[in-house]
């Protein structure tokens, strides 16, 4: 016995010394000696501030921190992306300038870097600044850009941000991020901007930091030109060329026909409804289709980065259920609308949108489908929870349900329910919860179990669905439910 005793509090010795080592090697890096509060001067007049972190120090092998150790991919070698998108913005707005810098250096090997930024977000540790301006009662406006680490906003943000009275201000978070979007981290930077208000923020995609003068002006921050736009999808365009099509030359009724194809869409349709304004959206309509036989429809929903500001096409650019749809019918259309946001008037334009399309195409009513991907799955819940008659199957994923149940109920829609137990953003338990609602009001209507499973199912993914499948996380690994053919093979089997 006492043999074993002396063991074990050596072996705790050793720990003690390991752990010990490990933290100095992780918190303990060199010092930075050379930062100072200053900010880079922009317009005169300015009540703006654009604020930064990025990463100091270089990871080997063209590595970037600063993008969830992502490839840096913006037309400055020298700086990350986090820093070419924090320049663009200030050169575009006139506003000054300043970078958050720790008090020390990350560790140069990436898995130093990822696990001291794990630790200080697990603890929600606020590591020192080397260096911050005394004062931001000038500024009117605080951008604050950052990388994702973590599926977060480094904690030095939090740090430089708690750090002042934002009382009045407005701030406006940006990121960077390869495979990750910015709606994780936005209870974050509320939560230490205090009494600022905080604008929904916005992911720079990496393979272009040319959106940011899109996303500017759908801010109200510049006026758009009348000359050009990228359409998001590396195609550039005229208004006035865009304007000229559609039902001007022939197209149909009220839609301005987009002129570009990505992947077999037509991109940057608009269709001008008279009751919820213009509804940006996309649309894959097969070869054969001439009209003369009906076809199924299928609709599907973006998350975050579907939304139109990010640029036309962004959300194909980012999610594949409309592509893979493809396999399971070849004659069915597939719209991909781009909506403002992910509450009742872009659940009302969804609803328009499909009506126009049953008017205007030859359409199967019995083969309608629609899914819903994250806060696409917000808004089209609310679209089953108002006309679930107008649909055939739906496909919530990773999302949680907004809508109303009792039409749902009535109508006897199959919903099938997809979401990782962990899921970052949301959490299964809601999808569990509106799955529980469901059943319970169908069992209250006298259906029995076998029949109640022909309309509903849950399927909650263990988190080695997603790492089996190199997905670095739950909540943008939904993504891959549009691959699964159990998933998708369920929604057009109905």
């Amino acid at each position: 016995m006492k043999k074993w005793k002396k063991r074990t509090v050596v072996e705790l010795i050793v720990l003690a010394v390991l752990v010990a080592l490990m933290s100095w090697y992780l918190f303990m890096g060199r010092k930075i000696t050379d930062a100072d509060d200053k900010v880079v001067s922009g317009d005169e007049a300015t009540h703006s501030l654009v604020v930064y972190f990025s990463r100091e120090g270089v990871i080997p092998d063209g590595i970037d921190a600063d993008s969830s150790a992502s490839p840096n991919s913006n037309q400055y070698k020298a700086e990350s992306d986090t820093e070419a998108a924090a320049k663009m913005i200030a050169q575009l707005t006139g506003a000054d300038l300043f970078h958050i810098r720790t008090d020390r250096y990350y560790r140069s090997a990436f898995w130093g870097t990822a696990s001291t930024a794990w630790i200080e977000e697990r603890l929600n540790l606020r590591p020192g600044l080397a260096a911050k301006p005394e004062s931001l009662d000038k500024y009117d406006v605080i951008y604050i850009g950052y990388p994702i680490w973590w599926f977060n906003a480094p904690m030095a943000v939090g740090t430089f941000l708690e750090g002042y009275d934002l009382t009045g201000k407005t701030v406006i978070p940006f990121c960077t991020s390869t495979d990750n979007g910015i709606d994780v981290s936005m209870d974050y930077i509320r939560e230490v901007s205090g009494s600022a208000t905080v604008l929904e923020g916005y992911r720079v995609h990496n393979s272009s930091l040319e959106d940011v003068s899109e996303w500017l002006e759908w801010l109200g921050v510049l006026e758009q030109s009348d000359e050009q736009q990228d359409t998001g999808a590396g195609l550039t365009q005229s208004k006035t060329d865009i304007a000229n099509a559609g039902s001007e030359t022939g197209g149909l009724p009220n839609v301005t026909e987009g002129t570009e194809v990505y992947r077999d869409f037509v991109i940057d349709n608009v269709y001008h409804s008279a009751d919820t304004g213009d509804i940006h959206y996309n649309v894959y309509i097969p070869e054969n289709y001439d009209g003369s036989r009906s076809y199924a429809l299928y609709f599907t929903l973006p998350g975050y980065e579907g939304l139109y500001f990010q640029g036309a096409a962004a959300n194909l650019q980012s999610e594949e259920f409309g592509f893979e749809a493809q396999k399971y019918n070849d004659e069915m259309i597939i719209v991909a609308p781009q909506l403002s946001d992910w509450g009742e008037t872009s659940a009302d334009q969804t609803i328009a949108l499909v009506e126009y399309f049953l008017q205007q195409y030859n359409i199967d009513e019995s083969k309608v489908y629609g899914n819903g991907y994250s806060g696409g799955g917000e808004t089209m819940s609310l679209v089953m929870g108002k006309r679930p008659d107008l649909f055939t199957a739906y496909l919530h994923v990773s999302s949680q349900w907004d809508g109303e149940y009792e039409p749902v109920i009535r109508q006897h829609l199959p919903v099938y329910f997809a979401i990782g137990r962990n899921d970052e953003y949301y959490g299964s338990a809601r999808t569990q919860d509106a799955y529980d609602m469901l059943y319970g009001l169908y069992e209250q209507q006298g259906l029995m179990k076998d029949e109640i499973d022909d309309l509903l199912v849950l399927d909650i993914k263990e988190h080695d669905y997603f790492t089996d499948q190199n997905a670095s996380n739950e909540h943008g690994g939904g993504g891959l439910f549009a691959y699964d053919e159990e998933i998708m093979g369920w929604l057009f089997s109905k």
